[in-house]
């Protein structure tokens, strides 16, 4: 069943990149961009939502914004933990003869870090942010994804697992959202200390 799913893997991904025309300056720079692009979106909306709440006066938008961050890093604490037991996974490009349109570290392919940061991210902004953020990032998601399988950089399941494992974090976070230690300490404390700093 396992290698099942790893041939279908494979064969998804030169699918898909049967697709990109590596002749194209367009279609290669729309897969730069679209590479990281709800990473560029989320710092810039995180910081906006900070910003925005010492403009307004108004710590609800800096929670908003400290549970966004929050959920995302708790998903990339799963990852971290994940990739101490799960196998290593080569690159495609490492083991096959597609030619990556992004260069890249040849680290773990499995799980993809930029699928885990969309999953969280998305699930995150659909929890506590407005709903039309949240479709904004899943559409960027899902374009940030699909343009790392198109570069070449990642299966389609490291995306996929990737995505499911920040929807898994970030709704880790939102179960404890009320608890003390986090009402207290990891949100409170933190706008107490940026408003002596006028932030």
């Amino acid at each position: 069943m396992f290698s099942f799913l790893v041939s279908q893997d494979i064969s998804l991904l030169n699918y898909l990149r049967s697709f990109v025309d590596p002749t194209s300056a367009f279609q290669l720079k729309l897969v730069h961009i679209g590479s990281d692009i709800e990473v560029v979106l989320v710092m810039l909306l995180l910081i906006g939502l900070w910003l925005y709440g010492v403009y307004q006066k108004n710590n609800q938008f800096k929670i908003e914004a400290l549970m966004m961050l929050y959920s995302i890093g708790f998903a990339f604490c799963i990852y971290v933990v994940l990739n101490l037991g799960l196998p290593f996974r080569p690159r495609p490009e490492t083991v096959s003869s597609i030619r990556p349109i992004i260069d890249h570290l040849p680290d773990n392919s499995f799980p993809s870090g930029h699928g885990i940061f969309a999953g969280a991210s998305v699930l995150a902004a659909f929890l506590y942010t407005r709903r039309s953020i949240a479709w904004t990032l899943l559409v960027t998601g899902i374009f940030m994804g699909l343009s790392r399988i198109l570069a070449g950089i990642h299966y389609p399941g490291d995306i996929i697992i990737g995505f499911m494992i920040g929807l898994v974090g970030a709704y880790i976070v939102y179960i404890f959202r009320d608890k003390r230690f986090m009402t207290d300490y990891l949100l409170v404390f933190p706008v107490r200390i940026a408003k002596f700093f006028k932030l």
